[in-house]
């Protein structure tokens, strides 16, 4: 029990890092859009591993649908030994930009206390209700303000569109505002698990300077831009890496 006591915030973190790494929301680009981006349905699996010591792994699923209402929702869930996570947002695409509307996240598992975090976003009164903590947020200051996961599609809808820097701000799950930002590093070709050679565009979390955590994730752009590896390394010698297993684009089944 204590070994899975040290090393659950580590494993969690490797799988909220999408949501983590990709926690944000754009209120002012750094940059103008080049490419006009449609939203298109999507599912894709990854397999994720964490080394400090020990070798834990899992498996995550990200999908993106359109519902009868025009909404979106995008979803991400996470089946493990450790925990289950759920974690969903809808939403509006309005001109390049993702407008959340509704969010939820639920952890359960073992050696762990149980959490959730509801959100209600209330656009014509700059409100946001906290389900959770019965309480409303006013974002009248943070007009772009995204939930996690929608700041993650904003990021994947921003390379399709050209961008190099991006800086997002979310709400987290105590309710405060956090500022994220990304910038494009390189062209590289990625010997992948599962795909062989890859050619892919980097792109790293903008970190201070005195920051122990590095993030650097993987995107291919003949996939639209898919996420395809995310690596994040700390000082006290976590690697986390989360790759891509299989994936389907707008009906279109991604081939190893």
């Amino acid at each position: 029990m204590e070994l899975m006591q040290r090393y659950l915030p580590l494993w969690l973190a490797l799988f909220v890092a999408i949501p983590a790494f990709a926690d944000e929301t754009a209120d002012t680009q750094s940059e103008p859009e080049t490419r006009k981006v449609e939203l298109q349905p999507m599912e894709a699996t990854y397999g994720a591993t964490l080394e400090r010591g020990v070798s834990i792994s899992g498996e995550a699923t990200r999908s993106l649908e359109k519902r009868e209402d025009g909404r979106w929702l995008y979803r991400f869930d996470v089946d493990s030994f450790i925990a289950d996570i759920r974690e969903s947002s809808v939403l509006r695409y309005e001109d390049q930009r993702v407008i959340s509307d509704r969010y939820r996240y639920s952890l359960e598992g073992f050696f762990i206390r149980n959490r959730s975090t509801r959100y209600n976003f209330n656009w014509e009164d700059m409100l946001v209700r906290y389900l959770d903590k019965d309480r409303d947020i006013d974002i009248s200051d943070e007009p772009g303000i995204q939930d996690q996961l929608a700041a993650q599609l904003q990021l994947w809808i921003d390379l399709q569109a050209g961008m190099q820097k991006m800086e997002y701000v979310i709400l987290d799950d105590e309710g405060d505002f956090k500022d994220y930002q990304f910038e494009v590093l390189r062209e590289e070709t990625l010997e992948t698990r599962k795909f062989g050679d890859v050619e892919t565009v980097v792109v790293e979390r903008v970190r201070d300077e005195d920051s122990p955590r590095t993030t650097l994730m993987w995107f291919a752009p003949e996939w639209d831009y898919l996420l395809v590896r995310l690596d994040q390394h700390n000082e006290e010698g976590e690697n986390f890496e989360i790759y891509l297993k299989e994936a389907t684009l707008h009906d279109r089944e991604i081939q190893p």
